[in-house]
């Protein structure tokens, strides 16, 4: 049994990565086809009876992770400057009125047609708004550099956005001046530890000379995560600003700081830390993926009425995106098909609390969403390809 086990994650691996290699010339997102793998893997052990661990308590412990490394590899790739402030405004707008248009827009639909409180209805539209930045970032490598910051800047705050207002949201049934007060209180606590926390750890980075440091790094800040997020704090705030901070070091003009962080070892150590980040994050990626595929029923999945309702979902995400990018005056291809939806979807979906559960959002309507919104990307990116080789 042993041998079998070790024998299917090495396959299973190997599959992620011909994936990863392939998707820079088919354009294939490789979301659709690690789903893929997940689902036929369920056909195979059924139609086999082979028994399986029941792994699904996991999936949140594993899709946590890699939004972790997600947002922090996505981060050490953005630098700060000047010039990039009209990028970085755009953005925030973008993915801002995005996730905002689009839950209020889908949560008033299933309030008219299921009849249900209209906060149960948005608690269950915020997550199928967000970008999901697990998909949206690998997918754009191949991008300009211009293109690239776009979609990995809109991604991470539209996973950080639709967290911080999912949380918000679940954990209050009454909303009023002293709720508001203790939010903005939540998110200035937050910056404030993320400067702390980021101080510290690369003062680690810079002052450790053990033969292994990127690990225990990397599992104090899943550590500040947790700790932040029992407390009901935007704990993703503080990856991103520790990614922001390691690449944009040599930013640090205060001479107190300097005494404990030396500049020049951090951009030397940021390379290979961003290398071992890649990988690991990979991995975790492709497992989550994987896993979520395997557990999804396929009845739903093939189910016609959540097809036309992940359909008319669809028509929301980019009739609203295509309204935006109009609004912003931000260049239509290929952003406005990248917007996929993925691993904080479905990692929101599963917090939702029993109170607040319907059965028109499903395991079986997400799945479809993931599966069109990577689908849309692909065409974007296909058609973008066509367009500069015919130029």
């Amino acid at each position: 049994m042993t041998n079998t086990i070790i024998l299917i994650i090495c396959a299973l691996i190997l599959i992620a990565y011909i994936f990863d290699i392939s998707a820079k010339n088919t354009k294939i997102p490789g979301v659709i086809l690690l789903l893929s793998v997940g689902i036929i893997s369920q056909i195979i052990t059924t139609y086999l009876g082979l028994k399986i661990p029941n792994l699904e308590p996991y999936l949140p412990v594993v899709g946590t992770i890699g939004l972790i490394l997600i947002v922090l590899e996505g981060s050490l790739e953005l630098e700060i400057t000047a010039q990039k402030r009209t990028l970085f405004v755009s953005t925030v707008k973008s993915a801002f009125i995005g996730l905002a248009l689009f839950s209020l827009m889908l949560a008033t639909g299933l309030y008219f047609l299921i009849h249900k409180p209209f906060l149960t209805c948005l608690i269950n539209a915020i997550p199928l708004g967000i970008i999901s930045s697990a998909i949206a970032i690998p997918s754009v490598k191949n991008l300009d550099a211009e293109s690239r910051e776009f979609v990995i800047y809109e991604s991470s705050i539209s996973d950080i956005l639709g967290i911080i207002f999912f949380n918000f949201l679940v954990l209050h049934n009454t909303f009023g001046v002293a709720t508001f007060t203790s939010f903005l209180f939540d998110i200035v606590i937050i910056v404030a530890l993320s400067i702390v926390a980021s101080l510290a750890l690369g003062s680690m980075i810079s002052k450790l000379n053990h033969h292994i440091k990127y690990i225990p790094i990397i599992t104090i800040l899943i550590l500040f995560y947790v700790i932040a997020k029992i407390y009901h704090l935007p704990s993703l705030v503080l990856v991103l600003m520790f990614g922001l901070f390691l690449n944009n070091v040599n930013l640090i003009k205060f001479d107190f700081m300097k005494k404990w962080i030396n500049s020049e070892t951090i951009k030397k150590e940021v390379h290979s830390f961003e290398h071992l980040i890649a990988e690991v994050t990979f991995v975790i990626r492709s497992f989550f993926f994987i896993m979520f595929g395997y557990y999804t029923n396929l009845k739903a999945v093939l189910s016609a009425r959540d097809f036309v309702n992940a359909l008319v979902i669809l028509v929301f995400i980019f009739g609203g995106r295509y309204l935006i990018f109009r609004l912003l005056k931000v260049k239509s291809d290929p952003l406005l098909f990248i917007a996929p939806r993925g691993l904080i979807t479905i990692l929101l979906f599963l917090a939702i609390p029993d109170s607040h559960q319907i059965l028109e959002v499903n395991k079986g309507l997400l799945t479809q969403v993931i599966f069109l919104t990577a689908l849309a990307m692909m065409f974007g990116m296909i058609k973008t390809r066509n367009l500069s080789t015919n130029q």
